[in-house]
């Protein structure tokens, strides 16, 4: 039998969470998931304000995105799913979501992605918008969204073309985590480093040395590359996990959840 991991306790709201912060250093602006990176309608629209912030900033050339503490994020709230009077209120959290995928996706400053620890659903799925990704080794993505009445729309779309047609659906499908080792070796992260400390200076390295190239020459790399996540392929993933959380199925298991219980399904 697989043993699958889903939301950690603090994911349930056991622990103080610390809201997502920006700070300019030098040439990069940090934004901090805070922790543990939940997802809720709040911080999520205050991500996106950040991102704002930080692509109007004159000082900052490059964007990092990080957590702090255990998690790198522990993805979306669905208490909020659980709490939802009526299918369109439970799909707000999720529009709202991939309001915040669409803006960092549409950056023009290059995004380097810091995860400095696991990722659970939402958390996860930050991955694709990194243009970098610097990964702390022992850290773990887990794409859980199929747990709970959901689906993880960049794995859907972008996984079977970058980690192959199977591997990308039996994550998709099982919730079974794939290590930043393993993700390292399938391309989805750049670098890899021991501890917390040395993923920020990672990032601050990767900043030098990007910076030695011409910044126009590097937007146009982001764009180019970024082009594809445009497709009506990428919205097709995104609309979809929108519907889902529409649904009842969603919306009872999203109650489980909410009483920290797993959801069963009749197949």
């Amino acid at each position: 039998m697989i043993k699958m991991e889903v939301a950690p306790r603090v994911y349930m709201g056991s622990a103080m969470p610390v809201d997502p912060s920006l700070r300019v250093e030098g040439r990069i602006a940090w934004i901090s998931l805070g922790s543990p990176g939940i997802l809720g309608i709040d911080s999520i629209r205050r991500l996106i304000d950040l991102a704002r912030e930080a692509e109007a900033s004159e000082e900052a050339k490059i964007i990092a995105i990080t957590g702090e503490g255990k998690y790198f994020s522990v993805g979306a709230d669905l208490k909020h799913v659980a709490s939802a009077s009526s299918p369109d209120e439970a799909s707000r959290l999720f529009k709202e979501l991939a309001s915040l995928f669409r803006k960092l996706l549409s950056l023009e400053k290059p995004v380097i992605l810091g995860i400095n620890g696991d990722a659970y659903g939402g958390g996860a799925e930050l991955v694709w918008t990194g243009d970098i990704v610097v990964a702390v080794r022992g850290a773990r993505l887990y794409w859980v969204e199929a747990r709970w009445g959901l689906v993880p729309p960049m794995l859907t779309v972008l996984g079977p073309h970058i980690l192959g047609h199977a591997r990308a659906l039996y994550h998709a499908m099982t919730g079974e985590p794939m290590s930043v080792e393993e993700a390292y070796q399938a391309g989805i992260v750049s670098r890899l480093v021991d501890s917390r400390e040395e993923l920020e200076d990672e990032i601050r390295a990767i900043t030098s040395r990007i910076m030695e190239n011409s910044p126009q020459a590097v937007y146009s790399v982001r764009r180019i590359a970024r082009a594809s996540l445009s497709t009506g392929l990428a919205e097709l993933g995104i609309s979809e996990l929108v519907r889902l959380s529409m649904t009842s199925e969603a919306r009872r298991a999203a109650k489980s959840f909410a009483e920290k219980k797993r959801p069963s399904y009749d197949w």
